[in-house]
């Protein structure tokens, strides 16, 4: 029995890896196997990969279950990150999440309380409410009356959740090895948040006192949560208040029931902006399941297992930075990001200044239906910028920005109008800061003053290596430019015509001297009629003006990426 228990281990740690590094090399190898290919290729190769290997990964997920569905789970939030065919085949992993027998799930409570099931609840239904990846949810009623729902963790998905941790270090240490990612991302701090995040997820007590948190910092009455039953509580079983209410996705019921989804998405936009900025601690996985709204029109948020907190001092840049969006100060948002992390400071701060207003007006300013938009020409010019300026990830913004991700995701789908920045404005005039005085205005020039000689020694060390290596670009404006390169267009089409009279004079005067009269008539009427062809072309190429290169030439207008 222990052999046939260690070779069960064995497998799935060498199931995983080999998963995640066939899935690695299939997209990997392109860049060798385009070399006998036609040009076309690669592209059409990677769009068939994309949903070749998101299949292969969800029927492993099935299979194997525990940690491989909560990355199925995250990789199908990430629209930014993934084309809509990888989206489409994982969204529904969830739903496929195979139950557990009651009399496993009934074992794994009762060794959690030492006392059989019956002894504990007055009743409990064996068909699950719900069944995730690491627990499911059975309702019950307490001895007192209470009705309730009970989440009982799977039997031994800690230990299934550490081999799969083990394997994903792996794959991490491989990927390092083959690409250079970890310049842009680090790779290491992610998995490591991840890991901490997933094993606090497996401890439900801690998961109770996390819905306690939110919910106390909650003022809003139109958000509900659920009560925790301590005494029905353990590390493995969650028994909470049975909440009823109807799927944040199930739009036609909402409309049934004549509730105002718009009304909704400002809810749950004010309440994460709270959240985040004002708390501190906030609930990172918002997606469908664990979102309700009441036949009132109230919200109901369940599942804490994944909750996310920020430091005092980087919320109160977070909060600079968001008011920064918001007043579409884009260069200041570009110093926020070098403060926090997410930009090195020798980028190109004006470049990617446009950039960033472009894409917030592109994106959060209008919102994008992202169920039908067509992303393709978009991410490329946007996958391009990433590349051409140092970017990062922070570890710590790992989760947030996938709670985000959703959030989004979940705001516009409520309202395909809906305006994130508009509508984030009211609820952030609370951050703003009051009117500053000399002393604030004082303090805030010298910050920016001290962040410029930060800034000075990388950008001078980054044009000197350019101007060595000769690769140093000097940009200039073209308003003057484009007059002298108008007039020296002129002078080079009058030249050319001058040239070509003379010549064609010469020939006439040489063909009369030999007596060849016809072609010589034909020669000077040559030189008559051909310098004007020259001069007519001058006049009409400097009537075009030069074309400048838009501020979006690396991002398409939304037009062009809409389905």
């Amino acid at each position: 029995m222990r052999d046939r228990t260690a070779w069960i281990r064995i497998s799935r740690f060498y199931t995983v890896v080999n998963l995640f590094l066939q899935i690695f090399w299939s997209f990997y190898s392109i860049k060798f196997k385009k070399m006998w290919h036609s040009g076309a290729w690669p592209d059409a190769h990677r769009q068939k990969l994309f949903v070749s290997e998101a299949r292969r990964f969800r029927h492993t997920a099935v299979n194997l279950g525990g940690l491989l569905i909560k990355l199925g789970q995250f990789f199908s939030t990430r629209v930014d990150v993934f084309p809509q065919p990888t989206i489409n085949e994982l969204t529904g992993l969830q739903d496929e999440v195979q139950a557990v027998p009651f009399k496993d799930i009934r074992q794994v409570a009762e060794e959690d309380f030492n006392r059989p099931l019956n002894e504990i609840y007055a009743r409990v239904d064996e068909m699950p409410l719900a069944s995730a990846s690491l627990g499911q949810v059975h309702r019950g009623w307490l001895t007192s009356g209470e009705e309730v729902a009970i989440k009982i963790q799977r039997p031994g998905i800690e230990e299934l959740v550490r081999i799969d941790l083990k394997a994903i270090a792996l794959v991490v240490r491989v990927i390092k090895k083959l690409t250079d990612w970890e310049r842009r991302i680090d790779l290491d701090a992610i998995y490591d948040e991840f890991a901490a995040t997933l094993l606090d997820e497996l401890d439900y007590i801690k998961e109770g006192h996390n819905a306690e948190t939110i919910a106390a910092n909650t003022k809003d009455e139109n958000i509900l949560f659920p009560q925790i039953y301590w005494n029905y509580t353990t590390h493995r079983v969650l028994t909470m208040e049975f909440m009823e209410g109807i799927k944040i996705t199930n739009y036609e019921e909402l409309a049934r029931l004549g509730v105002d989804r718009n009304n909704i998405a400002r809810t749950l936009l004010k309440t994460y902006i709270n959240q985040i900025l004002a708390d501190g601690f906030f609930h990172a996985d918002p997606h469908p399941g664990n979102l309700f709204v009441t036949a009132e029109g109230k919200l109901v948020m369940i599942d804490f297992g994944m909750v996310g907190s920020i430091p005092p001092d980087l919320k109160e840049t977070l909060i600079e930075l968001v008011l920064a969006l918001v007043k579409r100060d884009n260069i200041q948002v570009v110093g926020y990001f070098k403060k926090i992390g997410f930009l090195r400071y020798d980028a190109d701060t004006e470049l990617v200044a446009r950039a960033v207003g472009l894409l917030l007006e592109e994106t959060l300013g209008t919102g994008i239906d992202f169920a039908n938009a067509d992303f393709s020409g978009f991410l490329t010019d946007l996958e391009s910028l990433l590349y051409e300026q140092p970017f990062q990830i922070p570890a710590q913004f790992t989760f947030m920005g996938r709670a985000l991700g959703t959030l989004y995701g979940i705001c516009i789908g409520l309202d395909a109008n809906f305006n994130f920045l508009d509508e984030a404005k009211p609820y952030l005039t609370s951050f703003a800061r009051k009117e500053a005085g000399v002393w604030e205005a004082i303090k805030e020039k010298s910050t920016r003053f001290g962040a410029s000689l930060i800034e000075i020694p990388p950008l001078a060390e980054k044009v000197l290596h350019r101007m060595d290596k000769g690769d140093l670009t000097v940009r200039i404006s073209l308003g003057s430019l484009e007059d002298s390169i108008a007039a020296n267009t002129r002078a080079t089409y009058y030249l050319a015509a001058a040239v070509v009279f003379g010549f064609a004079l010469l020939t006439a005067a040489y063909l009369q001297v030999n007596q060849a009269y016809i072609l010589a008539r034909w020669a000077l009427g040559a030189a008559v009629v051909l310098p004007l062809l020259p001069a007519r072309m001058g006049r009409t190429k400097t009537r075009r003006k030069l074309k400048t290169p838009p501020p979006h030439a690396f991002l398409r207008q939304k037009r062009e990426y809409k389905a």
